[in-house]
């Protein structure tokens, strides 16, 4: 019978709420192994390494005994931290699985993190590199580094005299074959890069414990599970590690670039030319330092700071609270000037990556059908649900952390007027977007499908712009004039940024355009966007989010 001051009650099925008469106990399958340099342990759950901690850290674990309050630990391992910020300190031990009754478990097979990340793995990864490792020639890192240098500094120089054609490329549709060569090397290239981490791992003598599929952030995605290299001394090993997967993405970048200069075939080339584009865009974000990307994952180890991230944001945390709810100064988590910065960076990049991740889905999806169209609100409202979940136990926390609760409610009422007003007010351009067809020196709107969403109204002004797969240029403007709805087969590429030569689609002529200035140079197809005035904000996003995906259900409904 496990003691009764433990943090968990056997049989409860819920943690207690952590106070200072709270008595911890660490957990029996936690074990403290010294690093070689010295300088630091590596905290082990069950055998795998968790993180790397300072010896006060050990110290406090280890005297969690299940009978010594919280209090009576504060005063004698952290007295200069408020109470709130050591409570805080010990929540995180408690979601490691580091004290004793608490169910949390290594992540195997499959394994969810909060707040949007799915793993499916193996457990098999250590023999799997080692055999690839054996297979591999071992090559002088000097060597590897200059090579790697060598072709950078190529690829930058092949670009030169290139940027005009790459410019190009993001601007007009990409060709089928070319799309799906494209998307079949990048598939390939993440799992290399993801391979990458974890030979280098396995080369330096770690062991890459599990490897597979996830969802990270709405976005498919391969991994490695590169803990083990918190065992590494030496931190320059561990960013090695960090950097490998990026370095696979830029070699293959400036190889593809080299590669454009001498390929005389059309296609060909702007695949290749696309693909070094999406090895730099990709190395550009896997570089971020603030979401665990590979760029954070290098900061942290070679600054030898274990948990950067989530100690920075509790710094970031206690300063907005301190700002603007009044809360007390806490010491602070991460000794470094930036910490406050840092943390409030990363608290705001996830929210970025999940907006974008969501109108990348809706722009994809939206225009699909009634069942796509459910697929978009239905992430939508999984995303704003969760959004309000995390900040109603921000909130909460916040309160419970002692600040004036006069000055709590009137600083909370006070965002939300904000932010209703300033949704209500700000202005914010509304458009209708078609793609155009150029018949006959005449210029016609055309939408997919057998019917029409919504009305185009007579004389708005149109901007006609290339359908390119990231830039849109304009190539002329003009007025609507309507016309009765007729069906028609237009090329994909008037609809979707996609070239296939002799392949069409189903779509209905909703509009033509008069006095469209640069008619004589308009290519053969492209995309349109009426201007349909202006909205407030809350109304643009309810149409876009909601009005739009739906407005296909809404048509098979009226049919029936």
């Amino acid at each position: 019978m496990p003691p009764r001051s433990s943090v968990r009650r056997r049989g409860s099925g819920t943690a207690a709420p952590l106070t200072s008469d709270v008595r911890p106990l660490l957990a029996s399958g936690v074990a403290f192994e010294q690093a070689t340099d010295g300088a630091a342990w590596i905290a082990m759950v069950r055998g795998v390494p968790s993180s790397r901690v300072s010896r006060a850290v050990v110290d406090l674990l280890t005297a969690m005994d299940g009978e010594t309050a919280l209090r009576d630990l504060h005063l004698r391992f952290a007295a200069s931290q408020s109470t709130e910020s050591f409570l805080q300190l010990v929540q995180r031990f408690r979601a490691s699985g580091l004290l004793g009754g608490e169910t949390t478990l290594p992540p195997g097979r499959l394994s969810y993190r909060p707040p949007f990340t799915v793993q499916v793995a193996t457990l098999r990864a250590p023999a799997i590199f080692g055999r690839l490792n054996d297979l591999l020639i071992p090559l002088p890192r000097r060597a590897v580094l200059a090579t790697v240098g060598v072709l950078l500094c190529l690829g930058l120089l092949a670009a030169v005299p290139q940027t005009s054609d790459l410019m190009n490329v993001l601007a007009r549709p990409i060709p089928l074959p070319g799309l799906v060569a494209l998307v079949a090397a990048l598939s390939l290239m993440t799992l290399l890069h993801e391979s990458a981490h974890g030979l280098t791992l396995t080369r330096f003598g770690g062991r890459p414990r599990r490897a597979g599929f996830m969802l990270f952030y709405l976005s498919p995605a391969f991994f490695v599970d590169v803990t083990d290299g918190w065992r590494l001394p030496d931190r320059r090993q561990r960013v090695a590690i960090a950097l490998a997967g990026p370095a696979v993405h830029a070699v293959i970048g400036a190889i593809a670039m080299l590669a454009a200069l001498a390929v005389p075939q059309p296609v060909v080339r702007e695949t290749l030319l696309l693909l070094a584009l999406s090895c730099a865009a990709i190395v550009l974000v896997n570089l971020i330092p603030f979401v665990r990307f590979d760029g954070y994952i290098a900061l942290m180890s070679a600054l030898d700071e274990p948990n950067l991230r989530a100690r920075s944001i509790r710094d970031g945390g206690d300063f907005l609270t301190r700002i603007l709810f009044g809360g007390q100064r806490a010491s602070r988590s991460l000794d470094r000037w930036w910490s406050v910065p840092f943390g409030l960076a990363s608290l705001a990049a996830p929210i970025v990556l999940v907006l974008f991740a969501v109108v990348r889905i809706a722009r994809a999806l939206a225009g699909g059908g009634p069942v796509l169209g459910l697929l978009v609100v239905a992430v939508e409202a999984v995303v704003v649900l969760v959004g309000v979940g995390l900040v109603s136990k921000a909130l909460l926390r916040i309160l419970r952390s002692g600040v004036p609760r006069l000055r709590f409610a009137c600083v909370v009422a006070a965002l939300v007027a904000g932010a209703a007003i300033a949704g209500a007010v700000i202005p914010v351009p509304v458009t209708a977007t078609f793609g155009f067809v150029t018949r006959d020196d005449e210029v016609v709107l055309v939408h997919a499908g057998e019917t029409v969403e919504g009305d185009v109204p007579a004389g708005a002004p149109v901007a006609l712009m290339s359908n390119g797969i990231l830039v849109n240029e304009q190539v002329g403007r003009g007025t609507i004039r309507l016309q009765r709805p007729e069906a028609t087969r237009v090329p994909l590429d008037a609809l979707m940024p996609v070239k296939a030569e002799g392949l069409s689609t189903p779509a209905v002529i909703v509009a033509r355009v008069d006095e469209a200035d640069g008619s004589g140079r308009l290519p053969s197809t492209g995309q349109a966007r009426v201007e349909l005035g202006t909205a407030n904000l809350w109304q643009t996003l309810w149409a876009t989010g909601v009005a739009l995906p739906l407005g296909a259900l809404q048509n098979e409904v009226g049919k029936g």
